[in-house]
């Protein structure tokens, strides 16, 4: 039965088991479907990506790495719960429990993270799931039972209800996976059989278990059923919804179409009407029109016709009636017709007019209507015509009004002059800009057709007018119209019309645009057409902030004059800031902008927008265009556009973006903080703004608004930014300093560093947090009321880490994982992270602040000058230094240039250090898809670059890379193409070595070496020297020089193999040196070079070319005759050869020349016209054009349409290469302009004065006159003969504009013909700073020095006679003079004249003959065209050059220049040895190095590399031992005779001996050691030389300025031995300068004899000291307040006195003082200290004593007849005296106030201050006898206070014991005091004579000592230098106290302080002295 009975039990059970597993199942599998569902989305991204396989291999990777981790953790968990369940058996404590619940839910944790990032990148599978579900149910089942266990719900510990608990948990399903043995053996156990009570017990108990657990998954699927109803209810009424919406929508639809239909029925109405009634008149005879309806406008009445109805049939007359009404309505319906308004353009006046008067001025209404509806249609320049005339309102005024118009604008001329002026200025269109195509085209036919209107428009059929209107079209329309042209001229002898032209621009417009076949339509699919677009509409990058070095603009900003507004002519705003002119329609706005040319970007004059360097910040959408400028309409479409393509959001954003706006709403908020802003100047006026606190910017930035709303001072500067992509961009900005800032709720004041000014801060405002961001959020709801409201106000500030008091987190409230946390600023509360509890698609909106800022030095005009001033150096000319960089570069090459199989010459990459790199792939990825996006845009452009790199490839310059390379040692260098801009079409792919990633680049490693290229002067010299020319290039010479192997993978790039763009790149590396390292340059040139060394015996004449006629990869030379020059061709090609060079582009003047070179290596201009020379062009020099044909040099100049600005005009003047100097006079005249704007402060971007425009205009139009200027090529005339004589005569003159020289080349010829011709010549600008005319033309003279000694070492002319000529005789009386002294500037010059000329070669000639006159004047083309510039003077063509001119060459009386003569006595002094000459270097090593530069120049090595080792060792030696001559010669006189030192020598203990060198060394004992025999054998040096001090130092210097020990061995181990080494050392140490900084001790003084005060009897409280402790709180009421304690401390009786303060003002202290006086009596003297108990210690009494003021306190006491004191600073043990009382009273009164309890009032802390005060009064001075029973009563303060009289006197008459039984009672007083004093004297005073330290007196500090102040908050090296200024002796003669004065780094550009320096007061006990004073 009991078994029955079980199974009636338990089948329900079983059974609904089932039903749960089933309904479980489904649940499960439902929730598993959404799991992976949810699991799928949140996977997917926003933007499909093709995975490559190793991306895919690489999350394989990570996943089976997570799941191992997830398997690890869930077995350590499994442990866990199994322990946890065996400890549950037993009876434990309630720690043991809480510590296994916490021990098992960690295991759950390290599970369930596990799994989180397990499922985070692949779907877990089913098993795993159901093991995570598992882990979490038997951790509550375990962490329940636990608790109820602690919580004793199951009573006291049963061990058999346990284990049947415990034993449920076996009988889970989800248990049965984690326990598993332990269940099967429960289930065996369970088999076995039980008692009958034991057996219902768990029956009932299993049977309330499987109850609950049903009830549970009852409530569970009744959960599940009610989330489908209600999924089931929102599912229906959203369709009900949609139903209703669509029943709206369709009762709309039938009320519109019932509208229609009766509208249609009251027609029909109308016209049944208007039936009948013609019926009535028709039946009446009468015949009237029928009228329209009453609502039409009178202007529409003579468009309505009136119908005839009279001639027809009633039929017809009702259709004609319909037909009329209907007409009527229709006419209603369309919108009223207006005139266009005319806004004072000439080109619609016409069109304007007629509309006007069709409209307005025909319609029947007053002149008064008609003046309102003129001035309504008339704007802008128009409207101002009529001015004045709106105050009349009748006829004549209406008429008067079209008048004005008719003159001003309807003039024939003045319309056809706005057509013409517009077609002038029409751009030129681009070859693929087909939308401008089609707009020129259209204005052309407007022209056309207002040509029959327009009188003088006829005149745009001329040809010169049409060739204007050609030149704007691409090239290839213009060649079709060229074509057409020439057609229509052969068949009608007629030049096409305007017409003809019109028309055929229209077809060629249509067919550009045409929307299916024109080239436009083809190259541009839809993906790439919203790729377009969405680069036009992308979100502007904004660059605010930013390692920070500074240069400043001298002018001060303060006294700059402001510009007045281009609008509204007001000085005091801005264009942008101008409200007039913001009232105006943005047409209106745009349209002065373009009328006046302003820029787009700053509305500023003088540049466009792609050159704007100061764009303005939108404040509406953060773009970069002013505010006023902003279009909403536009910006909609930016951002819907943006926020439907999310992910090309990034591909907008700009190289230097760091914001990035897209239409997404944010859900983040930021450290953003309201403050209250103010500056030092102003602190009361405070402006609130929001700053951002940016831990990523190392500066701080603030809205140039808000600097402006300050009115604070600031100073131009030039920032450089870096961004967190790496790119730098300039900026121009503003610096400001003395800026502080307080939170929005706080007091605390933090002081800014210095400040950037910028346009704005690119903040969203959404990003500010608010009270609403807190309260979203649990964890910070507290916060809630401490956030302040959203202020209206902008984010004008961003503070960086520059700033860390503002940053530092005073406190922090975190959440859990991607929840918000707060941080606490001084500044304030904010919050970083989500906005939302819930997690909303992530905006693609970006804030970025990581930017780096350098302030980088302006350009300012005087830069610009000593541009113009400096082209040619004065002093050495050509000297080129080698650096030690160059050495090792050029051993690099040498070391390990070679030839390779392939004859090419391969070198390494030349590292300063090979370098360890990182993997900078991502970058040149992302660099990749940019130059993809504009290869795809540019057809042109794609095919010239896959040609170049296909070419590359195929020509094994590069190669592909398929293994991964060595780590550290790979580097991606991103390409780009450019185009030569003088060789259109042929593209040149530039590698950027400079490219940065992670702060490093390709070419930080590289060593750029030295400069091996010739002089490009003298190159072009040499060319000019004989009649043959020739010209030739290398081809692609960089990529000739191959890599080596190792150094190949520095550089790799990625390309598209074949050009396959929609394949994945791949990975190549450059073979060759490469376009864009800073190496390749100078490994081409020595490379090039060194071939020419190696092939100069086989081939000398190309060797000698190689090396001396190459400019890098352009050879330039001529030679003496045509046979040298093909052999010198020839010998170059092969010597070339040698290394697979291919000289190429072979260009001669000489036909037979390029007869013997191969057609395809000359130059194709050359070899596609005739050799006979009849039409050769112009080829290119070195820049100079050379015309082949007339053998001369020409000059073309293209001038670009520049500014009139500072900018446009040193670009034009700066265009002009001109490196001879031909063109020197010419260029002079531009430098003189552009001196002048810079000499007047001009701004870069100013429009050029008035009084130089006139100037400047002829200037730049006598620029194309320069084509007539041509210059001989060869300086020997053709034919001229051989030459006997050859002569350099140099001219130099100067003015107060300029100077300038010029050289002139005379031949003579056998036959004594002359020529003469121009070699060079040079002009400069003269100074700004005001100079002599006679150092200008000194400095001329110096001039033509250095080009002499140029052209006779670049020329070979060092035969050739050189003659200078001067018109100034001052200058040839300095180069004649021989007697007198000039000063410095004169005697420099002079002497360099001296160095190479002699005076017999100056000559005098005069100013109007002299053609450097022309230099330093100027001169325009045309006469320089005529002059004598290019031929010389005439007496240089003469025969016999005239005998020179006799002149005076004395110098005038008075000459500044000359030194006055001065006797001066003079003393030198003789050094008797080496050894007393090397005193004077500063270190040992030094010495040697300069002994052994004397021993190679003795042994006339002429070498200048750095000393060998064996050198050195020589120069050791010889400065030993001529020290020891001087010190021991008796000593080693003796030794070498072979005798003993005396026993009384110095040296006789040391066993001395002579080796054979010569030096005196040790003997010692150490003769066997194993040690080097320097170590053995010491040599000996003196211990008081000035060289051994020097090797001293060396010594402790190599030690790291360690002890005397270290010093000694490091001595002895280099083999010296000093005589007496311990005691020299230890004195060097002490007084080396860092040892003393280091370790030095601060300065001791002895203790000074105590103040005749504390010795000397007086009464009470005559001398006292004074301090403040303190504060207390008391309260009253329920205000609580602050006391203070003010002690007093009498010096001669050690008694105190303390008033309670009520706060810390003035009057309390002086009240304080008062009451203290009122009963101690008078004071004679107070002292106070000023250390950190009363100046600056705590903060609070800080703030209070700083309050209190000072002068009046010494004024109250000065009126008591007392002094008032102040200690030294920083000096607390001279005020000891009271501070030790201070102690004594605190100790007191905490002892006192433990009692009281509760708060105190007034009174009581005045009670206790007096208790305390009785207490310390009576303490004993002394603790002597206090041990005797029989000694007298201790002394105490409080013996003397009672018998103070009222007046400070000595006490009158004598006093004896017999007094006491005196009747007097003053007298018994009297004797009682005489007592006191007495024993105070015998014990008190006596006690006190000791000194406690400081026992010895030390050397006094004196002025101009070098001390360190002693900082205890700081670290040593922090330790400021100050010098003592002045030193305060005491009476005894001792300095305890000095002045100092701290050293300043921050000196102004003049070398002087800014500020006055900082002077202190410090006793010596806080210094350490670093340098005594000479």
């Amino acid at each position: 039965m009991m078994t029955d009975h079980g199974s009636n039990l338990c089948t329900p059970a079983k059974v609904n088991e089932q039903i749960d597993n089933v309904q479980n199942k489904e649940v499960d599998e439902e929730v598993e479907a959404q799991s992976e569902e949810l699991d799928t989305n949140v996977r997917r991204s926003t933007r499909e990506r093709t995975q490559t396989d190793r991306m895919l291999a690489y999350q394989r990777e990570e996943s089976h790495k997570a799941e191992r981790k997830l398997m690890h953790a869930y077995e350590k968990w499994k442990a866990e719960a199994r322990k946890a369940r065996s400890q549950l058996k037993l009876d434990i404590s309630e720690s043991e429990l809480a510590t296994l619940i916490d021990s098992l839910e960690k295991e759950k944790d390290s599970v369930m993270n596990a799994y989180i990032k397990v499922r985070s990148n692949v779907t877990p599978p089913t098993d795993m799931r159901r093991k995570i579900d598992a882990c979490d149910a038997v951790t509550k089942d375990i962490v329940k039972i636990a608790y109820e266990r602690i919580s004793g719900v199951d009573g006291g510990f049963d061990n058999e209800t346990v284990k049947g608990h415990l034993r449920e948990l076996l009988e889970r399903d989800y248990a049965r996976s984690v326990y598993g043995s332990t269940v099967s053996r429960i289930s065996s156990k369970s088999s076995t059989p039980i008692s009958q009570p034991s057996l219902n017990s768990i029956l009932m108990a299993k049977r309330i278990e499987a109850a609950a657990e049903l009830a549970a998954k009852e409530a569970e699927y009744a959960t599940v059923i009610e989330e489908r109803e209600q999924r089931e209810k929102l599912r229906l009424l959203e369709e009900k919804q949609r139903k209703e919406l669509e029943a709206q929508k369709g009762e709309f639809e039938r009320l519109q179409a019932m509208k229609e239909v009766r509208a249609a029925r009251a027609r029909l109405e109308v016209y049944d009407k208007e039936e009948t009634v013609d019926t009535v008149n028709q039946d009446e005879g009468l015949q009237q029109p029928v009228s329209p309806p009453t609502h039409k406008p009178v202007y529409l009445s003579s468009v309505n016709p009136t119908p005839n109805i009279s001639s027809q049939s009633p039929n017809a007359d009702v259709s004609q009636l319909a037909q009329a009404v209907q007409d009527s309505i229709t006419l209603n319906r369309l919108p009223m017709p207006e005139p266009t308004v005319f806004s004072g353009d000439p080109i619609h006046f016409i069109e304007w007019k007629a509309s006007f008067q069709s409209l307005i001025d025909k319609r029947h209404i007053s002149s008064g209507d008609k003046l309102y509806y003129l001035k309504k249609y008339v704007t802008g320049p128009a409207l101002k015509v009529l001015d004045g005339i709106f105050y009349r309102n009748d006829e004549e005024a209406y008429k008067d009004a079209w008048k004005r118009l008719l003159d001003r604008y309807g003039q024939p001329f003045i319309i056809q002059r706005a057509f013409r002026e517009k077609l002038a200025c029409w751009p030129k269109i681009q070859s693929k800009d087909s939308v401008g195509l089609r707009n020129f085209s259209d204005f052309l036919n407007s022209c056309k057709d207002a040509m029959p209107h327009v009188k003088g428009l006829e005149i745009l059929n001329d040809c010169e007018e049409n060739r204007k209107l050609v030149s704007k079209l691409p090239d290839w329309a213009a060649a079709r119209w060229n074509r057409q042209t020439t057609q229509t001229l052969s068949e009608t002898q007629d030049f096409p019309t305007f017409q003809e032209f019109a028309h055929f621009m229209s077809v060629e417009a249509e067919v550009a645009c045409n929307p299916v076949t024109s080239f436009h339509a083809l190259h541009v699919s839809e993906p790439n057409k919203e790729k377009i677009y969405f680069k036009v509409s992308k979100p502007k990058a904004n660059v605010f902030h930013t390692k920070t070095v500074t240069q400043h603009d001298n002018s001060k900003p303060t006294g700059k004059v402001n510009k007045p507004c281009l609008f509204c002519q007001n000085g005091e705003h801005q264009i942008h800031e101008c409200s007039k002119f913001s009232a105006r329609s943005l047409e209106e706005r745009r349209q002065f902008v373009k009328d006046t040319r302003l820029c787009y970007g700053c509305l500023r004059l003088g540049h466009s927008a792609k050159d704007c360097r100061s764009r303005h910040c939108c404040n509406t959408c953060k773009g970069r265009h002013p505010t006023c400028l902003h279009d909403d309409s536009c910006n909609r479409k930016v951002r819907s556009f943006s926020a439907q393509s999310p992910e090309n959001a990034h591909e907008g954003v700009a190289t230097m973006s760091l914001s990035v706006e897209s239409g997404c709403t944010p859900v983040n908020t930021s450290m953003i903080v309201p403050v209250w802003l103010s500056t030092h100047k102003d602190p009361v006026s405070e402006k609130l703004v929001y700053a951002l606190l940016d831990t990523q910017s190392d500066s701080v930035f603030i809205e140039c608004a808000v600097c402006k709303s300050l009115k604070v001072d600031s100073c131009p500067v030039t920032l450089k930014l870096t961004t967190l992509v790496g790119k730098d961009s300039l900026m121009s900005s503003e610096r400001i300093s003395g800026l502080r800032v307080r939170g929005f709720n706080s007091s605390l004041i933090i002081d800014l560093p210095p400040a950037y000014t910028k346009e704005c801060i690119p903040v969203d405002h959404a990003h500010i947090p608010t009270m609403e961001t807190a309260s979203h959020w649990k964890h910070l709801a507290t916060l809630a009321d401490k956030i302040p409201p959203l202020q209206n106000c902008e984010v004008g500030l961003l503070i960086g880490y520059n700033c860390s008091r503002a940053l530092a987190p005073r406190e922090v409230i975190l959440g859990t994982e991607n929840e918000p946390y707060a941080v606490r600023t001084d500044l304030g509360w904010s919050i970083i992270g989500p906005y939302f509890t819930h997690f909303e698609p992530q905006s693609s909106a970006a804030m970025c602040h990581r930017v780096s800022i350098k302030e980088i030095p302006a350009v300012t005009p005087t830069d610009v000058i000593k541009v113009l001033e400096s082209d040619f150096k004065d002093t050495e000319g050509h000297t080129k230094v080698t650096s030690q960089e160059d050495i090792m570069f050029l051993r690099k090459l040498e070391e390990n240039i070679r030839l390779n199989k392939d004859s090419h010459l391969e070198m390494p990459l030349p590292f300063r250090k090979r370098p360890y790199l990182p993997d900078n792939k991502p970058l040149a990825v992302i660099r990749l898809q940019h130059l993809k996006r504009r290869l795809m845009r540019d057809q042109e452009y794609r095919e010239h670059y896959v040609t170049f790199m296909e070419e590359v490839i195929e020509k094994g310059n590069a190669e592909q890379v398929f293994e991964e390379g060595r780590e550290g040692e790979r580097w991606y260098i991103p390409h780009h193409g450019v185009y030569h801009s003088k060789k259109p079409g042929k593209l040149r792919i530039v590698f950027d070595c400079s490219a940065r990633y992670k702060g490093t680049s390709l070419n930080d490693h590289l060593l750029t070496g030295p400069d091996l290229m010739n002089s490009l002067t003298g190159i072009l010299l040499r060319f000019r020297q004989y009649p043959v020319a020739l010209m030739c290039d290398v081809e692609k010479m960089f990529h000739q020089f191959h890599v080596d192997h190792a150094d190949r993978d520095y550089l790799r790039f990625l390309w598209w193999r074949n050009g396959d763009f929609n394949s994945q790149p791949q990975t190549f590396r450059m073979t060759v040196h490469l376009f864009g390292a800073s190496s390749s340059p100078g490994c081409a040139n020595y490379g090039l070079k060194h071939l020419a060394r190696e092939g100069e015996r086989l081939y000398p004449l190309g060797s000698q070319f190689i090396m001396q006629d190459f400019y890098m990869d352009d050879g330039v030379s001529s030679i003496e005759s045509t046979e040298k020059a093909i052999k010198l061709a020839e010998e170059a090609r092969q010597l070339c050869a040698l290394g697979s060079l291919r000289l190429h582009k072979f260009v001669s003047n000489d036909k037979e020349v390029l007869k013997t070179i191969p057609p395809s290596e000359c130059a194709v201009d050359v070899t596609a016209v005739d050799l006979a020379l009849t039409d050769q062009p112009l080829e290119r020099a070195l820049g100079i054009y050379w015309s082949l044909e007339q053998d001369n040099f020409k000059f073309r100049i293209t001038v670009k349409d520049q500014p009139a600005t500072r900018r446009g005009i040193l670009s034009i003047v700066a265009s002009l290469f001109d490196p001879l100097g031909f063109l020197a006079p010419f260029v002079l005249k531009g430098k003189t302009i552009l001196q002048e704007m810079c000499r007047s402060g001009m701004g870069w971007d100013d429009n050029l004065p008035a009084d130089l425009q006139s100037a400047w205009e002829h200037w730049k139009a006598d620029l194309v006159n320069l084509e007539k200027i041509e210059v001989p090529r060869c300086i020997v005339p053709s034919g001229f003969g051989r030459i006997i004589r050859r002569e350099i005569h140099h001219f130099s003159d100067a003015s107060m504009s300029g100077y300038g020289q010029c050289s002139y080349l005379r031949l003579e010829n056998e036959q004594g013909d002359i020529s003469c011709s121009l070699l060079m010549a040079k002009s400069r600008v003269a100074p700004l700073k005001i100079t002599t005319i006679p150092r200008l033309e000194l400095a001329a003279a110096v001039v033509s020095v250095a080009v002499n000694d140029m052209l006779k070492e670049e020329m070979n002319l060092a035969d050739a006679e050189a003659f200078f000529w001067t018109d100034s005789q001052v200058v040839l009386g300095y180069i004649n003079n021989e007697a007198r002294r000039f000063h410095t500037f004169v005697a420099n010059r002079v002497q360099r004249i001296h160095r190479t000329t002699t005076p017999q070669q100056w000559r005098y000639i005069c100013s109007d003959e002299n053609p450097a006159d022309y230099a330093s004047r100027g001169l325009s083309v045309n006469n320089l065209v005529t002059s004598n510039w290019f031929r010389g003077p005439k007496v240089l063509w003469e025969k016999q050059i005239p005998a020179p001119m006799e002149i005076s060459k004395q110098l005038p009386i008075g000459d500044p220049e000359v030194k006055k003569v001065q006797s001066l006595n003079t003393q030198t002094v003789q050094y008797s040895c080496l050894s007393d000459r090397l005193t004077k270097l500063s270190s040992w090593s030094k010495a040697i190095q300069a002994v052994a530069r004397l021993i190679r120049r003795v042994r006339k090595d002429k070498s200048h590399n750095h000393s060998t080792l064996a050198e050195r060792n020589d120069a050791q030696c010889i400065i030993i031992k001529d020290l020891q001559k001087q010190t021991y010669a008796e000593e080693i006189t003796l030794l070498r005779k072979g005798k003993r030192l005396p026993r009384s020598n110095r040296l006789y203990n040391l066993d001395t001996f002579v080796d054979q060198d010569g030096l005196l060394k040790v003997g010692g004992r150490l003769c066997e050691a194993s040690i080097p025999n320097a170590v053995k054998y010491p040599v000996i040096l003196p211990k008081e030389h000035q060289l051994t001090k020097l090797l001293i130092a060396d010594c402790h210097e190599k030690m790291a300025h360690q002890g005397k020990g270290m010093t000694i061995n490091e001595i002895r181990s280099r083999g010296f031995w000093i005589t007496g080494v311990n005691r020299t050392v230890a004195s060097f140490v002490r007084q080396c300068v860092r040892c003393r900084k280091l370790r030095g001790p601060t300065e001791e003084q002895k203790m000074a004899n105590l103040p005749s005060e504390r010795i000397e009897p007086s009464p009470p409280f005559t001398y006292s000291g004074m301090d403040v402790f303190g504060p207390f709180i008391t309260s009253k009421g329920r205000k609580s307040n602050k006391r203070y304690g003010l002690l007093f401390t009498c010096f001669c009786c050690r008694a105190i006195h303390i008033e309670m303060l009520d706060d810390m003002s003035t009057d309390a202290f002086i009240n304080g003082l008062r009451c203290f006086i009122a009963i101690r009596g008078a004071v004679h003297h107070i002292r106070c200290d000023q250390g950190s108990n009363f100046i600056g210690a705590r903060n609070e009494l800080t703030k209070a004593m700083e309050e209190i003021d000072t002068n009046r306190l010494v004024t109250f006491l000065a009126e008591k007849q007392c002094d008032f004191v102040f200690n030294a600073p920083h000096s607390s043990h001279t005020g000891r005296v009271w501070e030790r009382q201070i102690r004594t009273v605190r100790s007191v009164l905490r002892s006192t106030l433990s009692q009281s309890s509760g708060r105190l009032d007034d009174s009581s802390l005045r009670t206790f201050f007096y208790e305390a005060m009785s207490i310390v009064n009576s303490r004993p001075l002394t603790v002597d006898s206090l041990t005797d029973p029989s000694s007298p009563e201790p002394l105490t303060p409080n013996h003397l206070l009672t018998l103070k009289p009222t007046q400070a006197l000595p006490p009158p008459g004598k006093f004896v014991r017999e007094d006491v039984y005196a009747r007097k009672r003053w007298r018994h007083v009297q004797y009682l005091a005489e007592q006191f004093w007495g024993r105070w004297h015998k014990e008190y005073v006596s006690n006190i004579t000791t000194r406690q330290c400081w026992h010895t007196p030390r050397r006094n500090m004196q002025v101009g000592d070098i001390v360190l102040e002693r900082a205890v908050d700081l670290p040593r090296n922090e330790w400021r230098l100050a010098r003592i200024i002045e030193a305060v002796t005491d009476k005894d003669g001792l300095v305890r106290r000095v002045k100092i004065q701290f050293g300043d780094r921050n000196l102004g550009k003049d070398g002087k302080r800014p500020h006055k320096p900082s002077v202190v007061e410090r006793p010596v006990q806080k210094l350490v002295l670093l340098m005594e004073a000479a």
